[in-house]
């Protein structure tokens, strides 16, 4: 029997290999085309069915958050349908959910009466009753999404809106809310998916106008595609796929399309001809050309692999492969066949003594990396722990701090820091030292020179009085310090204490013991002198000048009663404890128990009052008795603040929930610096006067709390020399069948 060489038998042997799934593939080549082009069309398919999935989840999820918010707003009462308060409400969904433009509340009559921020204001009034979306929602009575359109509520660029009924309390219609949501987030949805080559998706909505279209020209001028042939099937055959020539495009093209039924809208994944034929005939090429260049690789690899390898190579290799096995043999056993080369048989002693040394290090090895990965980990976690213990200290302070490194950078700030300076978080993490002083110096540019003394040594303190944009003044106490560890410096550090309550309150108790050493004082001494005169045993006295005495003390005793029910309110309005017992009242009745409830000295002043009431002016829900010590200190601070003869005006008017009732007097007026703090505690516009003239400064602090315990409030216009006119908002009676739900409101206040 002839023996062929070993080169000849693996050349023969790769090429047998080879030849067999060359063989195969021929035989399964025009099927396998067949299969590629039919899944290119089901991957088409169920692509252009996810991107409809995605589409329909995507709306819907916007709606269901849209309607929603329109359920809140018709479930609350009308006093929380205000500007502000819609704001509020629409603010809350535009921060909570990306991907609108703007959210609006459109009332009735077609009208936006409310936006989702005051930079929007300016499109508040703005008439849309005739946009698609309002005659659809106002035809339908449902939720609607819009075709796209282009508008200010847009910001002038193609959007589509998701508009959404209110109703009243009484079922009525009260308009609807409004979503403008933008296409970019509805575009990068679509372009996410892998379409393929030359192959590209189109969103319709239920006019026919493009979503989106790659070509940007036909959705910026809201062409109408509801022609195309495409279209027509999808809406009487709601998915599956063809062949069409489009409009704007001259080459035929496979287009796969779905209907959404739930937003009527349309999207189709379009791919030329062209292209599917290509890709044949290139899947076609490629497998030929794959075919021949194995056949003729595997040849060449054969024969020279065949030359390369020989007996003594296999021997090596069953050696090496004893070793893998963990089987080590001396060098001297036969482990290498007779007739090896010198080369191999060195080679066969090398790997003998590296096994030797790698198996012994191996464990050693082994142990030191489990001892350090431990130690790693030990101390990793540690320093997590101790950063996450760290960073929420920080952040849970009440105190601003900012740490600075070596190069004058910021590498860390807590968001109190950022809250009182008025500086983005972004902003503030990026600054320099010296744009952070520049930033606080704007704000206090009388005392900068003592700001620039914080960095003068390892630890300085300083105070501060820090004004906001609103004027409002702040009074900071700042700490600098190094920031050091084992005799290295790593940076600086401030740390901002607010003191601004601690000094409003040292302010508020050096009023309340002005208040009390002089209020308390005067009748005290008045009661004391009358009492030491009865008492005397030296002197009788007439009976007529006894009694003048005693009506003395009983006057004093009065206004000390009255000092203590002042405090005893404005510490009830104060802890919320301040209880009122509304009825329905006439406004002329209170004016008049009022009037009769003035102490003498406004009847010894003659005053004069012109009281304009019409008789259909609305009844008040409101406690009697608190309401005539509101008018009460009113009438007695426009007698006790006039230097002529006077006279109060009281004139009422109602809107659809209050009744307001204007107090004019023409007194001194009162200048527009104190305006703004008239209804602060122990705040007196002229501290001589107030003591000519007598008052604790807490009578209109009352009166604010009053009101606003009332579900009301108390304004005041007045200028100096001209008089003053206070307005009292008061809840309008809603009739006996809402007096319930009134009695709940003020119970919740």
């Amino acid at each position: 029997m002839k023996h062929y060489s070993m080169r000849s038998h693996l050349t023969v042997t790769f090429a047998i290999m080879a030849m067999i799934p060359i063989l195969i593939l021929g035989s399964f080549q025009v099927s396998q085309i067949t299969h590629i082009t039919q899944e290119s069309n089901r991957n088409q398919q169920m692509t252009t069915y996810r991107l409809g999935d995605a589409v329909q989840d995507y709306m819907y999820y916007h709606r269901n958050a849209v309607e929603t918010l329109a359920a809140t707003i018709t479930a609350s009462d009308a006093a929380f349908r205000t500007r502000e308060s819609l704001r509020l409400k629409l603010q809350s969904l535009q921060q909570n959910l990306a991907g609108f433009t703007g959210i609006y509340v459109v009332d009735q009559n077609g009208l936006i009466k409310a936006t989702h921020t005051t930079a929007n204001d300016s499109l508040i009034g703005t008439d849309v009753k005739d946009r698609d979306y309002t005659k659809r929602v106002q035809a339908a009575s449902n939720t609607i999404i819009s075709s796209l359109f282009r508008g200010q509520e847009g910001q002038n660029q193609p959007a589509v809106a998701i508009a959404v009924p209110i109703y009243k309390a009484n079922k009525q219609r009260d308009g609807f809310v409004l979503a403008v949501l933008e296409l970019a987030p509805i575009k990068e949805l679509v372009t996410k998916y892998d379409y393929g080559k030359e192959a590209y998706p189109v969103v319709l909505d239920h006019a026919g106008k493009p979503i989106y279209h790659p070509n940007g020209t036909l959705t910026e001028t809201l062409t109408d595609l509801s022609k195309e042939p495409v279209v027509v099937d999808a809406r009487t055959q709601r998915q599956g796929e063809g062949t069409y020539t489009l409009s704007h495009s001259a080459q035929k093209e496979l287009i796969t399309y779905k209907a959404i039924p739930e937003i009527d809208w349309i999207v189709w994944v379009s791919k030329s001809k062209a292209a599917v034929n290509a890709a044949f005939t290139e899947s076609l090429s490629i497998t030929i050309l794959l075919l021949v260049m194995t056949l003729i690789l595997t040849v060449l690899l054969g024969s020279f692999l065949a030359k390369r390898l020989n007996g003594t190579i296999h021997a090596l290799v069953g050696y090496t492969q004893r070793l893998a096995g963990g089987t080590f043999v001396e060098p001297g056993s036969k482990v290498v066949p007779k007739g090896a080369p010198l080369e191999l048989q060195l080679l066969a002693d090398h790997f003998f003594t590296m096994a030797e040394q790698i198996k012994e290090n191996q464990g050693a090895l082994l142990q030191l990396n489990s001892e350090l990965e431990d130690r790693v980990e030990e101390r990793t976690q540690r320093l997590q722990d101790e950063h996450a213990t760290l960073n929420a200290v920080l952040e849970s302070m009440s105190d601003a701090v900012v740490l600075i490194d070596m190069d004058h950078h910021v590498v860390y700030a807590n968001h109190r820091m950022a809250e009182i300076f008025a500086i983005p978080m972004s902003e503030l993490a990026i600054m320099q030292e010296s744009a952070l002083f520049d930033h606080i110096a704007l704000l206090l540019p009388e005392r900068q020179d003592e700001l620039e003394k914080l960095t003068a040594g390892p630890r300085v303190q300083g105070a501060f009085t820090v004004k906001n944009g609103q004027g409002k003044e702040r009074f900071m106490m700042v700490s600098a310090f190094q920031v050091a560890r084992e005799g290295r410096v790593f940076g600086r550090g401030y740390v901002w204490r607010d003191m601004t309550k601690e000094h409003e309150i040292d302010a508020l108790k050096n009023d309340l013991i002005s208040l009390a050493s002089h209020e308390f004082k005067t009748p005290i001494t008045s009661i004391r002198g009358s009492v030491e005169t009865l008492l005397r045993v030296d002197a009788q006295w007439e009976e007529s000048f006894k009694q003048e005495l005693l009506e003395g003390i009983h006057e004093d005793i009065g206004r000390i009663q009255d000092l203590i029910d002042d405090w005893l309110d404005i510490s009830k309005i104060d802890s919320g404890a301040m209880r009122i017992n509304p009825q329905p009242l006439r406004v002329e009745a209170v004016v008049e128990s009022a009037m009769r409830r003035l102490p003498q000295q406004a009847n010894d002043a003659h005053t004069q009052f012109e009281v304009h009431v019409a008789e259909d002016t609305p009844l008040i829900y409101a406690d009697k008795l608190r309401m005539e010590q509101v008018l009460v200190n009113l009438f007695t601070n426009a007698v006790r603040y006039n230097t002529q003869h006077p006279v109060i005006r009281i004139t009422a008017h109602a809107d659809e929930r209050y009744v307001k009732l204007d107090v004019q007097d023409n007194g001194i007026g009162i200048a527009a610096e104190h305006v703004d703090k008239l209804f602060d505690r122990f705040y007196r516009v002229d501290v001589s006067s107030s003591r000519q003239t007598g008052g604790t400064g807490l009578g209109l602090a009352i009166c604010k709390g009053i009101m606003q315990a009332h579900g009301g409030e108390v304004h005041v216009e007045s200028k100096l020399g001209e008089g003053s006119t206070f307005t009292l908002s008061i809840p309008r009676f809603l009739g006996e069948g809402n007096s319930n739900e009134q009695e709940k409101n003020h119970d919740r206040r």
